[in-house]
Parts: C-alpha cells; structure tokens; sequence
C-alpha cells in the first residue's frame, strides 16, 4: 500500500519534534508498505529557534534497509503548532508537496486532526481515501473549522486512529467521526530502544551513585506537565538521598537540591537515564496518551502519574501509583512509598514491562494498517 503519511513537524539530525511519527512510518516501511511523508517547516520558527533548515526533499532509509520519501517545503507561520500550522502559507507549501508526488497514494494519513482538515481536499481531489491519528491531549483546543467543514470531512473520511478512550471520546462528541469509523489504539515504541538495561551499568556510565534513589522526569517543563508540582514534592520530602532526574526543557525551572540532570538530552540516551532512576514521576493535568509513560515503562519502572481517563488505556494499580495531578502531598506519599517499599516497587516494575510489551511500534503499525485497509474496502 502506497501511504503519502502528512504531519505538522518531523524530527531533524537536532531536533526530535515528532519523532513518533518518523517510528511510525519507519514501521509502515518495514512491513512493506511505500510510505511518503510531508512534513512542512517554518522558515520563521527555525531562525528564532535556532533550528537548521532542513532539505526540502530527500529520502532515508530504515534500519531495515527500505526507503522513505521526506518532502519538508518551506512556510512561514506565526501560531503554536496545530492552531495555525495549516493556514496561509504553510497550507500553500503543503499542496506543493503534494502535486510533487510521483504516484497516487492509495491512502492520504494525517497526523493530528490540522493535518487531517488539510488533506481532505488534497484526498478528495484525487479521489483517494483520508485516514488519520487523533493524539491530541485537548481535542477541542487544536479544532477550528466551521461547522459545515467538519461535516465534509467527517463524510469523506475512511477512519481515525484515537490514542486513548478518552481521546475518542472527545472526536466523537464533537462531531469529528462517527463512532464505526473510529478505532483506539495507544501510543508505543521502539523496543529496541527503549527497554530494560542493567541499572548499576547505566549509572556507572553516567556518573550516579549506586546509593541513592533517583526520581525521572521526561517531558516538557511547563504547567501542563506538573513540573514544578514534582519539583515541590520532591522539597516537601526533605531526603539527601532523593535525586531527580528532568529530561526536557520549557517555560517552568526545577531547583531542587538533588537535580543530578536538568535539560534535554539526545532521544537515543533517554533509555539509559531511565535506566538509572528508580520510578517515573508525571504529574500531567491533560495528555492524548503520554509516549514518554510508554518509555518508562518499557524501561522497568513503576510510574507515578495521573489518575485521569487520559491514562487508564496504560496505567493500572499493576504498574503505577495514581494520584491527583495537583495533590503535592500525594505525589511526595507515593515517591516516599516506593522508596521505602522494595516489594511494591519491584511488582510495579514487573507490571510496567509486562503492560509495554505490548505496545510495541512494529504491533501499532500492523493494527493501523489492518484498520485503513478495512475501512478503505468498506
């Protein structure tokens, strides 16, 4: 099957902005399928980012050996991604992507719903039919379409691909889909990357001690994401050997005492510090489906996190403690619980990789295809 795959950013030899997408479509390459991806670039944010520009077309090839085609046009934009990215000049720059195509894909995937709204004419002008991934953490917030557009979409649509129950939910009350052409399958990743390491190995190589207990963080460092609620906790804890760890950058600046990593790292050496941490702390107020619980989890360790229906298609009293994003007290009761409890940690470790193994990018991949290729012939 032929996939001309559309998405708001794609990542870069610096840059990992959408990197799940480039692992999905490496997946839809390796179980044959011809996979185009247009992924348009703001000329505007990579200079006041300090982002190198990309080549506007290209390919690169799979750790398989199979090949995928990179259009990256240039636009300028104004607006935060998934609000803006579509309108104006950066549309323009997508539908010349598109008439560069070489042959007509069999089917058009847009990644998020921006993506989705702006490949429907495209699909419909060529007469090939539109699937797409909702993984928004507010569906609402990212959708500003008219009324009568929405529904022409919704007509024309062959399927959607929701992360999460709750992320349907909202598709579906909003009026995004009908529900027998919606799906829900949870983000994953590349366990070839992202699995369990020799804890004293990793922190030996990144310098940690073998005597204390580290406490991760990977994410963006803004109220969202409950940065400086985890930093607040770890404070409230008072414990010389509590460490942290906080992958990321952003808004928000942890300055707890115990920060031995602060700032963003390369995604290839995020499995190794998770490696060396004892438990994943998240305490999220809204995801889609959170890659970087996935991560942890597929890397052994318990999570600490939300209890919200965002994260109750990966998290149970199996692998997580779940607590109230904005409780500070529960958050430092649970670190303090898993610290002092080895048996609870190790069962909600053994829980964590059991739940990630099956979340798989390559499994994730054969499901999607499995679900356009059933809504293209129905």
């Amino acid at each position: 099957m032929k996939i001309c795959v559309l998405s708001p950013s794609f990542p870069t030899s610096k840059t990992i902005d959408f990197v799940f997408v480039d692992q999905l479509c490496r997946a839809f390459a390796d179980l044959g399928h011809q996979v185009t991806v247009i992924a348009p670039q703001s000329l505007t944010k990579c200079l006041m980012r300090h982002i190198p520009i990309a080549k506007r077309h290209g390919f690169y090839r799979t750790a398989k050996g199979n090949t995928i085609e990179l259009f990256r046009p240039y636009a300028v934009s104004f607006g935060n991604t998934g609000i803006k990215l579509f309108r104006n000049s950066t549309r323009k720059a997508v539908n010349r992507a598109f008439h560069r195509l070489k042959t007509k894909p069999d089917v058009c995937y847009g990644h998020f719903w921006s993506s989705i709204f702006a490949l429907y004419p495209l699909a419909k002008e060529v007469a090939v039919p539109l699937c797409g991934a909702s993984g928004e953490e507010n569906v609402g917030y990212y959708v500003h379409s008219s009324e009568e557009y929405k529904k022409k979409v919704r007509d024309y649509l062959s399927g959607v691909i929701s992360v999460s129950s709750k992320n349907q939910q909202e598709c579906l009350s909003l009026g995004l889909v009908s529900p027998e052409k919606s799906i829900v399958v949870p983000n994953a990743i590349d366990q070839t990357l992202f699995r369990k390491l020799d804890k004293d190995e990793c922190r030996h190589k990144l310098g940690l001690s073998k005597d204390v207990f580290i406490v991760s963080f990977v994410g963006q460092f803004v109220p969202r994401k409950g940065t400086l609620r985890l930093n607040e906790a770890l404070k409230k804890l008072d414990d010389p050997k509590l460490k942290a760890v906080f992958i990321g950058t952003g808004s928000e600046d942890p300055d707890y005492a115990g920060i031995v990593q602060k700032g963003r790292v390369a995604h290839d050496d995020v499995p190794v510090w998770l490696n060396a941490a004892d438990v994943f702390v998240l305490p999220t107020e809204n995801e889609g489906c959170c890659n970087a619980i996935i991560e942890a989890m597929a890397c052994g360790l318990p999570i600490i996190s939300t209890d919200a229906p965002f994260n109750h298609d990966i998290l149970n009293d199996g692998n997580s403690i779940m607590v109230g994003c904005h409780d500070v007290d529960a958050i430092a009761s649970a670190i303090r619980r898993l610290k002092e409890d080895d048996g609870l940690r190790q069962r909600l470790s053994e829980g964590a990789l059991a739940t990630a193994r099956g979340l798989s990018i390559n499994q994730r991949a054969q499901r999607i295809i499995d679900f356009m290729q059933k809504q293209i012939k129905q």
